[in-house]
């Protein structure tokens, strides 16, 4: 195993190379490790090692998933490890700057399962697909460009979007990965990082998602979902 530590003000990513790694995984970490610690910085600090290994095939990736899924996987984000399916394995083999985003996004998953993970967890607990794939977008792509509501104002299936199943995100991904980023990045401007930071602390404590945006927002996540679908079909109606 290799330890390789990002900038030490950045995040506090520590990632762990579980041997045989993919060459071009290596290599990439080795370039680009501090660039993704200082960038992941402003969404916390990672409380755990990250282990992060490779596979050769869609099989091997799909028999390590917690549970059966639709999604098309090019990696797994796991409490405390990052499982990434070798670049030459894909069906279209990325480009690097594609594949360090891939990478980027899924390390955002892991410090965020990280930060709402009580001490003695094993497992990361549930976010909504809204809040995880938001998060996760807006931390390795940035906010999204407020001009995308409008081309979700009259998607049919807008009120599931933010919750969207695997098989919604499998055969309409772009309409839900863009409704996720949206609505996170709604959240935070409304929010922000000291409620953000209350939500984490109240799912270290226990709380599921639900009862802990509550606590923390002052509102539910059900209440926050209907108010953002509502003004998205209003800004719809009056583009």
């Amino acid at each position: 195993m290799t330890r390789m530590d990002g900038s030490a003000a950045a995040a506090g990513l520590v990632v762990e190379l579980i041997e045989p790694l993919d060459p071009f995984v290596r290599s990439l970490l080795d370039r680009e490790l501090d660039g993704m610690a200082r960038v992941l910085s402003q969404w916390g600090h990672f409380r755990r090692p990250v282990r992060v290994a490779t596979v050769h095939s869609q099989a091997e990736l799909r028999a390590a998933a917690a549970c059966p899924t639709d999604l098309q996987l090019h990696a797994i984000a796991s409490l405390d490890g990052l499982l990434l399916l070798a670049p030459q394995a894909w069906s279209l083999p990325p480009a690097s700057h594609a594949f360090e985003q891939v990478v980027l996004h899924e390390l955002a998953h892991v410090l965020m399962f990280q930060r709402c993970a009580p001490e003695d967890a094993t497992t990361a607990a549930y976010l909504p697909t809204w809040f995880r794939e938001g998060m996760a977008t807006v931390a390795a792509s940035g906010a999204p460009r407020p001009a995308l509501r409008r081309l979700l104002a009259d998607h049919p299936a807008l009120d599931t979007l933010p919750t969207a199943t695997d098989r919604q995100m499998t055969d309409d991904p772009d309409a839900c990965y863009t409704a996720a980023a949206l609505a996170f990045q709604t959240w935070m401007e409304r929010f922000g990082n000291r409620k953000l930071s209350a939500l984490c602390q109240a799912m270290r404590n226990g709380h599921r998602f639900g009862p802990a945006h509550e606590r923390a927002c002052g509102e539910t996540d059900e209440a926050f979902l209907r108010t953002w679908v509502q003004s998205v079909r209003q800004e719809g109606r009056t583009a």
